[in-house]
C-alpha cells in the first residue's frame, strides 16, 4: 500500500490495471489497497483507480498570500471573458479575489458573489453593480455556504460564472464540503457558461465532494506548467484549456 501512497503523490492519479500489470499483482489485490486507502481518507476512488486528495484548504487569508504572481496571471487571463452588460457570478476564493480586482474599473457589468472579499474588492468599480447572496458564512473559505444561500440564487441567470474549486480533475470539479458542493452545483445550474481558474497543484487531484463533470466547465484556465497528462485526458470532455505564461 506504501507504493501506491507514493504514486498518488508522484502522480495524482492511478490506474488499477496499469499498476496491476506493471507490479505482476491481481488487479483485485490494487482495488481492495484503493478501496481501503479511500475509506481511511487518503485518495479519492473514480472509475479505474483513484485520485490523489487535495489537503484541507487552509485560511482564506493565508492563501490569499500564497502563489500571488500566478493567481494575478490567471485572474487577469480571465477577466477578458467579461463583457459589458452581462450578470455574471464570482465565486469564493483567493484567484477570485484577483479577478475583482482585474475586472475593469469602467465596464458596465452586474457581478453576484457569494464572497465579502469579492465584494469589497469591486468597492471602487464605480460601473459595477455588485450583488452579495446571503447564507451562513465559512471563516476559512470565505464564502457563503447553506440553504439560505442556495435559495438566495433562485432571483438569478448567470451569463458567466468564475467557479471557485479546491481541485479538478476528468472527472470534474471537487471540493472539501457537502453543503459547499450542493452550492456550487446549484451555481453551476444556473450559468450559461462556467470558467474555473486552477494552479497546477488542483488539477489531477480530487476533494472529498464532487460538485459536477467535467462537461459542465467550458473554459479551464491553467499555468502553462500544468500537468500535460491530465490536461490531456480534460480535453475530452470538450473543456477549453487556456494556458498562461507566468514570470516571477
Amino acid at each position: 500500500m506504501s507504493q501506491i501512497r507514493a504514486r498518488l503523490r508522484s502522480h495524482g492519479r492511478v490506474l488499477a490495471a496499469d499498476l496491476a500489470t506493471e507490479w505482476h499483482v491481481p488487479v483485485d489485490m490494487i482495488r481492495r489497497d484503493l478501496r481501503e486507502l479511500a475509506e481511511a481518507g487518503e485518495c479519492r476512488r473514480v472509475y479505474g483507480g483513484a485520485l490523489r486528495l487535495q489537503p484541507d484548504a487552509s485560511h482564506i487569508r493565508t492563501r490569499m498570500g500564497e502563489n500571488v504572481v500566478l493567481k494575478n496571471a490567471l485572474a487577469s487571463q480571465t477577466a477578458h471573458l467579461f463583457k459589458a452588460r452581462q450578470v455574471t457570478f464570482i465565486d469564493t476564493g483567493s484567484t477570485n479575489i484577483a479577478l475583482a480586482t482585474s475586472l475593469p474599473r469602467d465596464m458596465p457589468l452586474t457581478v453576484v458573489t457569494s464572497s465579502p472579499a469579492v465584494a469589497v474588492a469591486l468597492n471602487d468599480a464605480s460601473q459595477i453593480e455588485t450583488i452579495m447572496i446571503g447564507g451562513r458564512l465559512d471563516g476559512a473559505t470565505g464564502g457563503v455556504t447553506g440553504s439560505v444561500a442556495v435559495q438566495s440564487l433562485q432571483h438569478y441567470r448567470f451569463d458567466l460564472c468564475s467557479l471557485g474549486v479546491w481541485a479538478i480533475s476528468a472527472e470534474g470539479p471537487s471540493v472539501w464540503d457537502p453543503e459547499e458542493a450542493a452550492f456550487k452545483r446549484e451555481v453551476l445550474g444556473r450559468s450559461e457558461s462556467v470558467v474555473v481558474m486552477a494552479e497546477g497543484s488542483k488539477i489531477g487531484s480530487g476533494g472529498r465532494f464532487p460538485v459536477a463533470p467535467l462537461d459542465a466547465v467550458d473554459t479551464l484556465i491553467v499555468a502553462e506548467d500544468a500537468p500535460f497528462d491530465e490536461l490531456s485526458r480534460m480535453t475530452a470532455s470538450g473543456v477549453s484549456i487556456l494556458k498562461v505564461p507566468v514570470h516571477d
